[in-house]
């Protein structure tokens, strides 16, 4: 179970990306469309990327089967981490078949039913992306689309991974979870709401208060203690340690441990 985040903003990657619980992005022409114009494509997935560290998928734009895979190819020589968008349809998949033999990670998306799903992974696609949203659009319940495309995949051990997108409500989100999809694609703006909850934050306000509450009445004394704060992922500035401790803290940093960005309990 992991999340991707929906958006080519930079700024929003960084911060969402520094919470812990983001495992890739995904980008589109139309994501892009919503960035400052005058940008360097090439400069702004390779900026991506560097931040993310994981997989970032690339929307091809061509409409041909040749097409498609010359700038397949061109976008996936940028970086190992590409995952290379390629739209479904009988081009898509002829696309898919040639880039998944070169060694390209492929992303079949805009799937609207189960059986483009089927086509996508028998193509050999390392991701299927279902749109949530716009199988609604459609009259359909992307629920048990997805769920019925999970089911199917378990149940033939097929390895090719379901992403859900077009997301657009929390609900969405809890509900592609709950129908099996291994990826959700969220936009900023609800990955900020997830973390969200006005019951949580009048509990927390209201255990601070009783906390300070009981130091200024003096029912708890706490000794303050001079502490160095470090992790594998944060330096210490030198000098500010104690120097039996300054070579330690300079090796976990040079070795950070992986961030554990998808649940560890769920069978892979």
């Amino acid at each position: 179970m992991q999340i991707f985040l929906d958006t080519a903003n930079v700024e929003e990657i960084k911060e969402a990306v520094s919470w812990g619980c983001v495992s890739g992005a995904t980008t589109n022409p139309k994501i892009m469309s919503y960035e400052k114009p005058g940008y360097s494509f090439e400069e702004k997935i390779k900026k991506i990327i560097q931040i993310v560290k994981n997989p970032v998928s690339v929307e091809v734009t061509a409409e041909d089967f040749e097409g498609m895979v010359n700038e397949a190819e061109e976008y996936a020589s940028w970086d190992e981490n590409i995952v290379i968008k390629i739209p479904m349809g009988k081009e898509g998949l002829k696309a898919v078949n040639i880039l998944e033999k070169e060694g390209i990670k492929t992303n079949v998306t805009a799937i609207m039913a189960v059986n483009q799903a089927i086509l996508a992974a028998l193509s050999g696609a390392s991701y299927a992306s279902i749109f949530y949203g716009r199988v609604c659009d459609l009259g359909y319940d992307a629920f048990e689309v997805i769920k019925k495309t999970t089911e199917l995949f378990r149940l033939h051990q097929v390895p090719t991974k379901i992403i859900v997108g077009s997301i657009r409500t929390l609900l969405d989100i809890n509900r592609a979870f709950l129908a099996g999809a291994d990826i959700v694609t969220v936009p900023f703006k609800f990955l900020k709401m997830m973390t969200e909850n006005l019951q949580t934050e009048a509990t927390v306000k209201e255990f601070n208060n009783v906390w300070k509450e009981m130091r200024e009445t003096g029912a708890i004394r706490l000794e303050p203690k001079e502490r160095v704060f470090s992790t594998p992922l944060r330096k210490v500035p030198f000098g500010s340690e104690p120097q039996g401790r300054r070579q330690d803290v300079v090796q976990k940093t040079q070795h950070p441990k992986h961030s554990r960005t998808s649940l560890s309990f769920v069978k892979k």
